[in-house]
C-alpha cells in the first residue's frame, strides 16, 4: 500500500535527502515542500495545511490542551536543536552587564510562543537571576496557538502599524532595540544577528555567547530542540505505520547528511568547517542528533516544558509520552 502524503519542510541540510527526493518514507508517496518557518507553522496550525510537518516545540506544547483544534501529533524526531544565548541582544548604551540587570526594562520578543524565547527567558531566569515578572516585554506578533497568558507577566505589542507579515519583516524590534526604546530584545531571526554583529548601536547581552553556550552544555548536557515533526491525526488512525516510518525516513536522511558533513571537501562554504566539525564533536558528542525519547533528548525536553509551564503556555507540565506517538515511543536512531 502506498499512500499520498505532503510533508513540509525547512531547508536544513540534516533532512536534505528527503527534499530532493532521495530519501523517500517507505510507503509514501511523498510531496516534500520547503517553506520558511513561521508561514509553515502557522499555516499547519490555523489551517492544518500538511500532513506531516516540522513545527515550533513551543507552539507544539500549547496546542496539545486543546487536540480537537490541532489535530495532529508528534514524532521525537527533532531536526532543529540551537543554543540561544547569541541570539540575546542589548542597547549598547543600557546599563545591563547581566541578565538580571534587565529586571525594570523593556525587552522585545518576536512572540511569546517563539521555541527560542522560551529558552533564552527560562536559562536567563533559571541560570542568570532574571525575574520575568518584572520585565516589560513587547512582542512582535500574537502566537500561533492563542493562549491566555497569567497576568503577572507584562506583555504588550509593539507600538506601530507593522507592515506586511510581522514575522517576515523584524524592522520596528530592530529599530526599536538600535534607537533604544528597548534595552534587549531576544530574537531567532539570522538578519538581526548580523546587524548586531556589525553595529556599534547594539551589543551581544552575553560578551562571548560561543563561551556562554558551551558552559551551559558543560552544566546541564542540553542541546536544545526547537522543532518536532507532527503528522496528522486522521493519518495516523487511517495509516499507523506512517509514524514509524516517517522517523525511520528522518533517521536515514540525517545519515546521510552527517556521513557527507565529515568529508573535509563537503561544500559548505565555511574554511575551518571540518575543524568546526571536529570541536562540536568533542563537545557535544556523536549523539548530538539523535532521535527518540534518548535519555539526552529527554533531558531537553523534560527542562522545556518545565519552562513552558513556568512562563503560561501550557496549563500543566506533560509527561513527555502524552506528547508523541505511542508507536514511536520507544523508537531511537
Amino acid at each position: 500500500m502506498t499512500v499520498e502524503l505532503s510533508i513540509a519542510l525547512g531547508d536544513r541540510d540534516i533532512y536534505k535527502p528527503l527534499l530532493t527526493g532521495d530519501v523517500e518514507p517507505e510507503g509514501i508517496d511523498a510531496t516534500v515542500l520547503s517553506e520558511y518557518p513561521p508561514k509553515r507553522h502557522r499555516r499547519m496550525f490555523e489551517h492544518l495545511a500538511f500532513d506531516v510537518c516540522e513545527v515550533s516545540l513551543a507552539s507544539y506544547l500549547s496546542s496539545r490542551a486543546h487536540p480537537e483544534e490541532y489535530p495532529f501529533t508528534a514524532i521525537p524526531v527533532f531536526p532543529n536543536k540551537r543554543f540561544r544565548h547569541s541570539f540575546f541582544y542589548k542597547h549598547a548604551d543600557a546599563d545591563v552587564d547581566e541578565p538580571a540587570d534587565l529586571e525594570g526594562e523593556k525587552v522585545g520578543v518576536q512572540s511569546w510562543q517563539t521555541t527560542a524565547n522560551v529558552w533564552v527567558r527560562g536559562i536567563a531566569a533559571e541560570h542568570h537571576g532574571l525575574d520575568l515578572e518584572r520585565v516589560r516585554w513587547y512582542r512582535r506578533r500574537e502566537d500561533d496557538v492563542p493562549v491566555e497568558l497569567p497576568d503577572r507577566f507584562d506583555i504588550q505589542p509593539v507600538p506601530g502599524a507593522q507592515e506586511g507579515d510581522a514575522v517576515e519583516q523584524p524592522k520596528d524590534l530592530r529599530e526599536m532595540l538600535f534607537e533604544g526604546e528597548l534595552a534587549a530584545a531576544m530574537d531567532p531571526a539570522g538578519s538581526l544577528f548580523w546587524d548586531v554583529a556589525e553595529s556599534e548601536r547594539a551589543e551581544f547581552v552575553f560578551d562571548d555567547p560561543l563561551a556562554a553556550e558551551r558552559e551551559y552544555f558543560r552544566e546541564t548536557g542540553i542541546h536544545p530542540p526547537m522543532h518536532a515533526i507532527a503528522i496528522r491525526d486522521e493519518v495516523l488512525d487511517d495509516y499507523p505505520w506512517v509514524a514509524a516510518n516517517v522517523f525511520d525516513a528522518f533517521c536515514e536522511a540525517r545519515d546521510r547528511c552527517l556521513e557527507r558533513n565529515t568529508s573535509p571537501s563537503a561544500k559548505a562554504s565555511l574554511t575551518w568547517a571540518h575543524l568546526h566539525l571536529l570541536e562540536q564533536r568533542r563537545i557535544l558528542g556523536e549523539d548530538a542528533w539523535e532521535y527518540g525519547l534518548t535519555d539526552r533528548n529527554r533531558r531537553g525536553l523534560a527542562k522545556f516544558v518545565e519552562y513552558a509551564y513556568d512562563q503560561g503556555l501550557i496549563p500543566r507540565e506533560y509527561d513527555l509520552a502524552e506528547l508523541f506517538t505511542e508507536s514511536t515511543a520507544e523508537l531511537t536512531g
